[in-house]
């Protein structure tokens, strides 16, 4: 029987699994094509296939100088969800029902307004006569306006912005899976709150941050409209790059290089993430 059910089961997946390889499987086939031509896109005037297009970005100092921009602010931008996110899940977690709601609404409210609008909106917060700056002003910390919009820094915060509620939500799945007696039964032997938090449900929380974080760099690595709304001018995301070789250059085999190149990243990256995540959370359960 649960041979049986396993063929079942398997069955049921093959319209969506097939469904999935048509969608994702021939954009990317053609991807990967083009980014194997060279020439003139414009007049259809191509040869190949050929590693040129590979072998000349992964010399190239200033592609690389981006890629690393992005790779860097990505993973900051990760971290910094992950240290906000994690007291705002707790909350989320542990408030009574009546609040949960309001909470949650709260969170998500970024997921509630397009990345555009609230990319603008940074402008108004960030900018020489912005929100910060003026109250900066005010409060004589400063005497003139600082640059804080139109940098990597804002690209950061607007990625924070939009990924926290990522965050928070993969960490509130793994706090809610955790029974409140093991917490009651740590404290009941002795061990205060921090104890309880770095001991027992850090380590708890494992799945939940590894979910948390491959969602939230994948997200940051492949964002297009906050770098080019709130970053410094030119190609400064890898995104805003592959998109100016697209667009503006017709430069199709660069730029599909480029993105296949992103994809191959952020992959390597998700699968170490998901390797690591299944490696720690089965050693950090184990009774002690």
């Amino acid at each position: 029987m649960p041979f049986l059910s396993n063929r079942y089961s398997l069955a049921l997946l093959v319209p969506s699994m097939a469904l999935l390889g048509l969608v994702l499987g021939v954009p990317l086939y053609h991807l990967l094509n083009f980014s194997t031509l060279t020439g003139d896109f414009m007049l259809q005037e191509v040869s190949g296939p050929t590693g040129a297009n590979y072998s000349g970005l992964l010399t190239d100092a200033f592609f690389l100088g981006v890629a690393g921009r992005t790779f860097l602010i990505s993973l900051c931008a990760t971290v910094m969800a992950l240290i906000f996110g994690f007291p705002l899940a707790a909350l989320m977690s542990r408030a009574p029902a009546a609040w949960r709601s309001p909470i949650a609404i709260i969170v998500l409210s970024p997921l509630l307004v397009s990345m555009v609008a609230s990319s603008y909106g940074w402008i108004v917060i960030l900018g020489n006569n912005g929100v910060i700056n003026n109250l900066l002003i005010g409060l004589g910390v400063i005497q003139s306006p600082i640059q804080l919009l139109y940098t990597d820094f804002a690209i950061g915060v607007g990625l924070v912005h939009i990924i926290l509620p990522f965050m928070v939500l993969s960490l509130v799945a793994a706090l809610d899976r955790i029974e409140p007696a093991i917490s009651e039964a740590a404290s009941t032997l002795g061990a205060n709150r921090a104890r309880v938090w770095w001991h027992i449900l850090l380590p708890l929380c494992v799945p939940g941050i590894g979910a948390g974080v491959t969602l939230c760099f994948s997200l940051s690595i492949s964002a297009y409209v906050t770098p080019a709304v709130l970053g410094p001018s030119g190609p400064n995301f890898i995104t805003t790059l592959i998109y100016q070789n697209f667009i503006n250059l017709y430069e199709w085999g660069t730029g599909s290089a480029m993105a296949f190149l992103l994809l191959l990243v952020a992959a390597t990256v998700v699968l170490g993430l998901g390797t690591l995540t299944t490696i720690l959370a089965p050693a950090q359960r184990r009774p002690q």
